[in-house]
């Protein structure tokens, strides 16, 4: 996706809107007027909606480094569509990993009265979850919050591993030149079940903080062993199939397979994290330090002389990196949005086109040479729907026709005002989005521009949806969603009174002399 990118300091923002505003005054009296000789008035104008089901949104990686979430899990929120997400990704490369005897110097300065043997003893996939660390138990032990946790985390989802089949490209197989890209509904050839219970169920849980195991050595003694995270952490462990990763990887690491990442991704494509259920919950997983991975725990039994010796005990761990795709499978609602109503959710849930200035109303506030102070879109939430996990912000865009959208001029020009947030009632419970569009209007009023663009509204993506980053100005719109939120909001209906959805202009015009 090509970006226009254009630089534009905070400075000279503010140094151009300086200039406008004077600019703007000027225009209606020929000097700046005092604000005597002006009548401040607002009108409400009508706004017509039209809600859009999404088909998919981009999903991978490979234009911005790393998706700010990945979601797995279920959510069924019945007055939303319902969302199971599942992640599909390559393993990164272990170097040089020995599954074989390294012969060394015994005491006796025999080599070969001393054998270090190495025994597989476990594999498994170490999902870490994103947690926030609480108090301790009364007892001492850590205590975790599990982060931006949705839905019911008692009901079991169904966790299946799948060794992927479709190669993950880097590169437009249509054409080369290009960089590829993955939407959320791509399908993956799922080309065998890793699990070692194929009916592996889970619920996210923060006490999940150690991994208990049994470790064999080469003599046939067992034992009992345990894992933990930096910081203890919680995690998820699902066990694989011992005898199935041991033919894949274990006997494999000495050959060509391993000898590179290419190798690897040519031989071994990946990994299908599947979740799949009617309810259940979803947790956000981060490919930072806590990537998902997996794991291939061994120990090392030396024997001198055919005397044990020494035990070692150690892994080796192939993190999730590379191409990192998220999949969202979505299924409709189980409640009818009511007909006053509109719904918004993120992932690849739906949007909603806003047609503003409809009519003359364009050119009637132009025959009226006036000053806009200020211009605001208002979406109240409709409260008979489920307010209780609705998204913090809303974002509107302008539908060019051309690629994905464009951003609103306010939403860099105004970044301050430009708004979008969640505001409440005066009992602390969510009322209404408020999104100021006052250049947007300012330039189609003055003649300045011509397009009234349909605008879109959506649920907004913390890290791709910014129109400044680091003072530059990305005027296009990205695709990206990993926000699964839903709110629903009341539309332009006559039955909603003073609550419908609006365009609230303020503006000053001359007084009459």
């Amino acid at each position: 996706m090509t970006k226009k990118i254009v630089y534009l300091s905070v400075a000279l923002v503010s140094l151009l809107f300086v200039i406008s505003c004077e600019k703007d005054f000027r225009e209606i009296g020929g000097n700046v007027i005092s604000n005597n000789q002006f009548d401040t008035k607002q009108i409400t104008l009508e706004v017509i909606v039209k809600d859009s089901v999404l088909e998919a949104v981009r999903a991978d990686n490979l234009a911005i480094g790393s998706l700010g979430e990945y979601l797995l899990g279920v959510y069924n929120n019945p007055d939303y569509e319902r969302i199971e997400a599942s992640i599909v990704s390559q393993l990164g490369i272990v170097v040089n990993p020995q599954t074989v005897q390294n012969t060394t110097e015994a005491e006796s300065g025999n080599e070969e009265d001393l054998d270090s043997i190495y025994v597989f003893n476990e594999a498994v996939l170490e999902i870490p979850y994103t947690s926030t660390r609480l108090e301790n138990e009364s007892d001492g032990k850590p205590k975790f919050r599990l982060d931006s946790l949705l839905g019911d985390s008692s009901i079991p989802m169904s966790l299946e591993v799948f060794r992927n089949g479709t190669f993950l490209n880097n590169l437009n197989p249509g054409d080369p030149t290009q960089q590829n890209s993955y939407m959320s509904n791509a399908t993956y050839v799922e080309t065998e079940l890793l699990n070692d219970d194929l009916a592996f169920t889970y619920t996210p849980d923060p006490t999940d903080t150690l991994f208990v195991f049994e470790r064999e050595l080469s003599t046939g003694e067992k034992f009992k062993d345990t894992t933990k995270l930096a910081n203890s952490i919680p995690f998820l462990t699902v066990p694989l199939n011992k005898t199935r990763m041991k033919e894949l990887f274990w006997d494999k690491f000495s050959d060509t397979e391993f000898a590179s990442q290419n190798d690897l991704n040519n031989y071994f494509r990946g990994i299908i994290l599947k979740t799949q259920g009617t309810d259940g919950s979803m947790v956000p997983l981060s490919l930072g330090t806590n990537a998902p991975r997996l794991k291939f725990y061994y120990t090392i039994t030396t024997l001198d002389e055919g005397v044990v010796k020494d035990t070692i005990v150690g892994n080796y761990t192939f993190n999730f990196s590379g191409v990192v795709n998220s999949q969202y499978k979505m299924t409709a609602p189980q409640n009818t949005v009511p007909s006053n109503s509109f719904a918004i959710q993120g992932t690849a849930g739906s949007m909603a086109t806003i047609n503003i200035l409809n009519g003359t109303e364009l050119q009637d506030l132009r025959s009226q040479n006036i000053l806009i102070n200020d211009a605001s879109l208002v979406f109240n939430i409709d409260t008979s729907r489920d307010t209780t996990k609705v998204p913090s912000r809303l974002l509107v865009f302008k539908n060019t026709g051309v690629g994905d959208g464009e951003q609103i001029e306010d939403s860099y020009t105004e970044q301050l005002f430009f708004g979008g947030f969640l505001g409440d009632d005066d009992e602390g419970k969510p009322k209404e989005y408020t999104i100021r569009i006052t250049d947007y209007i300012s330039n189609l009023v003055s003649g300045e521009s011509d397009e009234n663009y349909p605008l879109v509204l959506k649920v907004y993506n913390s890290g791709t949806d910014a129109a400044v980053i680091n003072n530059f100005v990305q005027t296009q719109i990205n695709t990206y969603n990993w926000n699964p939120r839903g709110v629903t909001l009341l539309n332009h209906s006559s039955a909603n009174g003073e609550n419908r959805a609006k365009l609230i202009i303020s503006y000053s015009e001359e007084k009459d002399n």
